[in-house]
């Protein structure tokens, strides 16, 4: 299976398979909650399916089943399925708070994904991502593009996980799946943009192509 269908896979699992199940099970009449949870079922298998294929479970895993299981059961006491409604906040809002703790360390989340998303791509040889962790210390430049990617990011998915959770209290139900849906496209694209704008400015491709 080529990386691309993989990732196409992945995004009909935990998006396009819960939103239209949500919706399909609401006009048989089945209510909020219960299709909620039901329609997450099979992003939860799927966690569950790449843990046992891998034999391990990392722990991003590990804080998206444990968030499922505290939402199910808060929704359940309270009745509501506004809780459950906002999980997707919690776990954006963590990985958001994870970028920016990453700068503590010594290189930054956005650096090493980023490492790892060129040297899959036709661009590794030409962007020298083999020499990238020989540059880090070399070239405050090259360290501080990569912390300011990873500030934007932090920054976005934490005001997209805020959104989220204002969504999930105060817009109707039936009207935070396909919206907080249509929240990850805005989300990923404004980032996107800006952080090319911001490549761009400040030349990253162009001086490791050149260096």
């Amino acid at each position: 299976m080529t990386p691309a269908i993989r990732q196409w896979g992945v995004v009909l699992l935990e998006i396009v398979v819960p939103l239209a199940g949500y919706y399909v099970l609401r006009g048989f009449g089945v209510e909020a909650l219960p299709a909620l949870v039901l329609c997450a079922l099979p992003t939860v298998a799927f966690v569950l399916y790449r843990a046992i294929r891998r034999r391990s479970i990392d722990t991003l895993a590990i804080f998206v089943l444990a968030i499922f299981a505290v939402s199910v059961g808060v929704s359940f006491v309270t009745g509501s399925p506004r809780f459950m409604l906002a999980k997707a906040g919690w776990v954006t809002g963590v990985i958001g708070a994870g970028f920016l703790i990453s700068l503590l360390f010594t290189r930054p989340l956005a650096f090493g994904m980023a490492r790892s998303m060129v040297a899959k791509s036709r661009f590794a040889d030409t962007l020298r991502v083999t020499e990238w962790n020989d540059l880090w210390p070399r070239h405050g430049w090259f360290r501080r593009t990569w912390r300011v990617a990873t500030v934007l990011w932090g920054v976005a998915l934490l005001a997209d996980a805020a959104g989220r959770v204002l969504m999930a209290y105060a817009l109707p139900v039936d009207a935070v799946p396909v919206l907080g849906t249509a929240l990850y496209g805005v989300t990923f694209v404004a980032v996107q943009v800006l952080q090319h704008l911001y490549f761009r400015h400040v030349g990253l491709w162009r001086r490791l192509a050149d260096h």
